[in-house]
């Protein structure tokens, strides 16, 4: 048996997770502003979201070899390090490319955090912790658009000054990493008695129906997330109006009620099932996206932004853990990792879109565009779910 881990890595992990909550979010904001600083449109967006996305699946596909030789306290500390120098550079660059790379290496710091915190905890705590932690990534993300807004709005102080207080954050980040270095181990063996499972080919795990649905639903959800998280504060000052204080707070409560989602309906998950939690979620999902559409008054949109973020809380970790269930332990990873895949193309490509459209139409096009996409997610899950119905018996057979 491997010994338990010391009791403030679990912190370090937190705060870690806030950290890069805080970094992405922060972009919901600043790109109303960074956009007159290097002379772009609203379409724009999507080459930096795709740059980070770049970054950040190069990370995660190699992980595990990344964790082959070097210990997961040295995978954070070398991530924060990029972290930071990229975090400087958006700071201070005047050139958009100098941008869009450092827009790359911080999608790709953000990346080695992520998959070496989730392996760690993932090994060492139980599934309860695992939501804690995504749990906290999202107050993370409710304290990014807050910052940008009251520096930027309130105190009329450039956006760039919002990226450098996220880098001084970030190097005590990396004291923490550099200070507990040695305590940021994995097991080097398995358990005694541990069943050996036999891991299956790409190729065998891409014959499952069940796992291209769940890269499509994920597809799905985080284009969903992105297009609610980015585009909304274009769609709120510049479409309709709106005073850029309070739309950037309802956006940082966006992020607030997907925390407040995860943490909900996790209670309430292994009572009624992950199928009719998630047919609740993705129908309220649409629904929220249809009221931010209709918009029969700003008080009226902005609950609709509400309950997307509250319904689309819960999918992503309640759908990762259903996996197994669908596919069998054996293919588990390999689908899990494709619907990691399909996570970034969906958050980089299709919002890139959407906005594409939006500023070559109008930026009425974006609510529209959130419910397609939404009715989308729901259809994916409903298709997942007959196949869960159909599979279950003969998955749960299977070593």
């Amino acid at each position: 048996m491997t010994s338990k881990p010391k009791p403030y890595l679990l912190w370090i992990a937190f705060l870690s997770f806030i950290a890069i909550g805080l970094q992405g979010s922060a972009l919901n904001i600043a790109w109303l502003y960074m956009q007159a600083s290097f002379d772009r449109t609203l379409e724009s967006i999507g080459i930096v979201l795709l740059a980070g996305t770049l970054g950040g699946l190069v990370v995660s596909f190699f992980s595990g070899r990344i964790l082959s030789f070097m210990t997961v306290g040295m995978m954070c500390l070398v991530a924060t390090i990029v972290e930071i120098t990229a975090l400087i550079t958006i700071s201070i660059t005047p050139n958009w490319w100098i941008f869009v790379t450092a827009s790359l290496l911080l999608g790709l710091g953000r990346s080695g955090i992520n998959v070496a915190m989730n392996t760690f905890v993932a090994e060492y705590y139980p599934t309860s912790r695992m939501n804690w932690l995504h749990a906290i990534f999202g107050f993370g993300s409710t304290v990014g658009p807050l910052l940008v807004t009251y520096l930027v709005v309130t105190l009329a102080h450039p956006w760039r000054e919002a990226y450098s207080y996220i880098a001084f954050i970030q190097i005590g980040i990396a004291c923490l990493f550099l200070f507990t270095l040695k305590d940021w181990r994995l097991s080097d063996r398995a358990d005694e008695g541990a069943e050996r499972v036999v891991r299956p080919s790409f190729k065998s795990t891409l014959s499952l129906l069940p796992v291209w649905l769940g890269v499509g639903l994920f597809v799905c959800h985080v284009a969903l997330q992105m297009c609610a998280g980015q585009l909304s504060n274009n769609l709120f000052v510049e479409g309709r109006g709106i005073d850029p204080e309070l739309a950037g707070l309802w956006i940082s409560l966006f992020w607030a009620f997907i925390t407040l989602g995860r943490l909900f309906f996790g209670s309430l998950i292994d009572r009624f099932g992950v199928a009719a939690i998630l047919r609740l979620c993705t129908l309220g999902t649409l629904l929220g996206g249809l009221l931010i559409w209709l918009n029969p008054s700003d008080a009226i949109s902005f609950l609709g932004l509400g309950l997307m973020g509250f319904t689309l809380g819960p999918v992503f970790p309640s759908s990762v853990s259903r996996t197994p269930a669908l596919v069998g332990r054996a293919h588990s990873p390999n689908a899990i990792g494709f619907q990691m895949t399909g996570a970034g193309i969906g958050g980089a490509f299709i919002p890139g879109m959407v906005a594409f459209f939006a500023d070559n139409s109008s930026l009425a096009i974006i609510p529209p565009a959130i419910c397609l996409i939404a009715f989308l997610q729901f259809l994916v899950h409903e298709f997942l779910s007959a196949q869960e119905r159909k599979q279950l018996p003969a998955v749960s057979a299977k070593p």
